[in-house]
């Protein structure tokens, strides 16, 4: 299992991870065998890279901490809920407290999980996919940081709906140079925005959530510059978890980062910008190699990451199903770097 860019994907290769449309849909299965129809679709879309089967009897799975079923739920329900914000209808609250309940359910039941996907994301799906990503990060950071059940909800809650005042915002896909004053004034709207649409059906840690995302430790965050004190551990949860999934996205205007760079630079930027303590949380939450990334060790051989939990870490070596080497995750002395 590889995760490759869709240059070097060829037609004797399996979809190892499914495909979803921006309304749940699933537009290819896992298994699927990927046809020059097929990538050329898909190339269309705007996908760079996918996870493959090199062989139809592969079974190591990166579905992630969420299944299929309940990605494909939580990215219907997203999709919906943006289109009643801009028609201006009323939220359906229940049916999101069903489907974070689904999502709470898988990420919780394996307690040695970590987030250890590479994501599937394009311009199109960008917020969708951040959206459920950012929800489950933030329920791993809260669990490690000892918030009881109601209070993990809560902050999936906040999480998986922090960006929903974007759905006023046609230029928040530009390029950054791009953007007007005026592009940028109304993207820093968007966090208050999300206040008033979540405020009168979600309680107010929830609210505060979407309002309070982007506040930074030294008050130089926005909408209103907030300084550490003042902004509640649970939004500086969601902060730093989207901070992260941004920040290793392939984004238009930003190359994604690996997990490892991703995490020392905002290991660096705490305390001025980032809580230490939710920092640490993070990186106890994340794989510091995620499934399909490529290693070298120490002796040169290059391995690919087909699992990574809390204790261990799996390499495969590349085309050869039974050679596996298994690492500690509180020693990787044997790896010397990871692979482009």
């Amino acid at each position: 299992m590889r995760y490759l860019p869709l240059s070097k994907i060829t037609e004797k290769m399996f979809l190892a991870h499914s495909v979803f449309g921006n309304d749940g849909r699933v537009l290819l299965k896992k298994g699927t065998r990927l046809t020059s129809s097929y990538l050329s679709r898909l190339e269309k879309m705007d996908f760079s890279d996918l996870y493959v089967y090199e062989a139809p009897d592969e079974t190591w799975d990166c579905t992630g901490p969420v299944s299929d079923r309940i990605r494909a739920e939580a990215m219907q329900v997203l999709w919906q809920s943006l289109i009643r914000v801009v028609e201006r209808k009323p939220l359906n609250d229940q049916q999101m407290s069903f489907v974070i309940e689904g999502v709470l359910k898988d990420v919780l039941r394996n307690e040695d999980c970590l987030y250890d996907i590479i994501d599937l994301k394009t311009a199109d799906n960008y917020l969708y996919n951040h959206s459920l990503n950012v929800c489950v990060i933030s329920i791993l950071m809260g669990k490690e940081l000892d918030f009881d059940r109601d209070g993990l909800k809560e902050i999936a809650l906040g999480a998986f709906l922090h960006d929903l005042g974007k759905a006023y915002i046609k230029s928040a896909v530009k390029k950054l140079q791009e953007l007007s004053l005026l592009d940028t004034v109304q993207i820093k709207q968007h966090a208050k925005r999300g206040f008033d649409i979540l405020r009168p059906n979600f309680s107010s840690r929830v609210a505060q959530i979407a309002y309070q995302h982007h506040e930074r430790e030294d008050g130089s965050g926005y909408p209103l510059g907030l300084i550490g004190i003042d902004i509640p551990v649970y939004s500086k949860i969601v902060a730093i978890a989207d901070s992260f999934d941004a920040m290793v996205s392939r984004r238009v205007y930003e190359n994604p980062q690996w997990n490892e760079q991703a995490l020392e630079e905002l290991e660096q930027e705490s305390p001025t910008k980032y809580d230490p303590t939710v920092v640490a949380a993070l990186r106890r939450s994340v794989a510091l190699f995620p499934i399909g990334s490529v290693v070298q060790l120490t002796d040169g051989e290059q391995r690919v990451v087909v699992a990574a939990t809390k204790t261990r870490l799996i390499l495969q070596k590349t085309g050869q199903l039974s050679d596996l080497l298994e690492l500690p995750t509180d020693d990787f002395t044997r790896i010397e770097k990871r692979v482009l």
